[in-house]
């Protein structure tokens, strides 16, 4: 079942939601969750540790707004969709509104980002 999350950058609260994953369902019990990462042209990379996955839940590229959790890799993918057919074995574990992207993109080049289940 797809789970609302929260991405705390600073000041900044945004909203996404976790899938229905085998890797999503993972992450979630590692919430709250905190790590800090450089920002690219198309993304903020963080390192952290792998988490269990489904290989069969992989995909080819993404789209922006995704959330990615593989390969010891945590991004945060908020441009370069239309380039990304090159990128295989990407574990999608969230997604974020495309509204929000520019909020992300606004982030300074080195940020620290918290997920956390959304309060009900």
């Amino acid at each position: 079942m797809p789970a609302p999350i929260v991405i705390k950058a600073g000041d900044m609260v945004i909203p996404a939601t976790l899938n229905d994953t085998v890797a999503a369902q993972e992450f979630k019990k590692r919430l709250p969750f905190t790590v800090t990462g450089c920002k690219s042209e198309v993304d903020f990379c963080c390192c952290t540790a792998c988490g269990v996955f489904d290989p069969t839940e992989t995909q080819i590229g993404w789209k922006n707004g995704d959330i990615s959790l593989a390969g010891g890799w945590f991004a945060i993918l908020f441009a370069g969709e239309e380039k990304s057919s090159s990128y295989r074995g990407m574990m999608i574990i969230a997604h974020i509104e495309e509204k929000y992207l520019e909020l992300i993109k606004g982030l300074p080049y080195s940020s620290k980002f918290i997920v956390d289940l959304e309060e009900s």
